[in-house]
């Protein structure tokens, strides 16, 4: 069962490249999609970080997501989900392509950090590949293995980017797009005057307001947005 949780976290249907607003970040998009897919010649190591809410997680699912259809071994490992530790970490065998995401949470944990310190040491035995995600770069992360953040630090390091407001909006209305929602830019300004800003949260809303929408077979306004905070 715990070998299975490493090869089969559900992963959200919404969370792909292709609806990602990559403003700013094209750089790195571009080399996840590739590391995503490429073995030969490939680095071994990425790390990226980020503020909280400004895409992580949708990258890591997008790129775990493309790495599976492009028929590459891959493991999966939310460090946030309950259960992934080091007896998770010891059962990746073979290891192939890892995504380990929010590795933040290990910070203190000394059997966590040896155990994946080990893991990256069997990746480099097997020609495996590792991209891992956090709030900061390695060195400011406060591990207390000085070997572990030399190996986060041994390949490709990118930071995400925020989006300005404007850029937000572009977002917001690229993910209800992609949801077969209309949504005007009044709409979409309203929601970022009136609401937390991160797109994690952003995105969280709009599923609810496509819900509700649907449900009530309304068309996305303001007024009908007011309707639903009054209930």
């Amino acid at each position: 069962m715990a070998r299975q949780l490493t090869l089969s976290v559900s992963l959200p249907d919404a969370a792909s490249f292709d609806n990602f607003y990559s403003a700013g970040n094209e750089e790195l998009v571009a080399a996840l999609r590739h590391f995503a897919v490429t073995v030969d010649k490939a680095p071994t190591v990425m790390h990226v970080f980020g503020s909280p809410g400004c895409g992580k997680t949708h990258l890591m699912h997008a790129a775990v997501r493309l790495s599976r259809e492009s028929g590459q071994t891959v493991h999966h490992l939310p460090m946030r989900e309950k259960g992934i530790g080091v007896s998770i970490m010891e059962q990746v065998e073979g290891v192939g392509l890892v995504y380990i995401d929010d590795i933040d949470v290990i910070t203190g944990r000394r059997d966590v950090e040896r155990a994946l310190f080990q893991l990256f040491e069997r990746a480099q035995d097997s020609a495996g590949r590792l991209v891992t995600t956090a709030r900061q770069a390695a060195h400011h992360l406060g591990l207390a293995l000085p070997d572990l953040v030399s190996r986060l630090q041994s390949g490709q390091t990118y930071r995400i980017t925020p989006l300005t407001d404007t850029q937000k909006r572009n977002a917001l209305r690229l993910r209800a797009a992609g949801r077969g929602m209309a949504l005007s830019d009044d709409v979409a300004d309203y929601v970022l005057r009136r609401y937390p800003r991160d797109t994690h949260a952003l995105f969280g809303l709009l599923d609810r307001i496509d819900k509700a929408s649907l449900t009530a077979q309304r068309r996305i306004t303001i007024p009908f947005l007011q309707e639903l905070e009054r209930h």
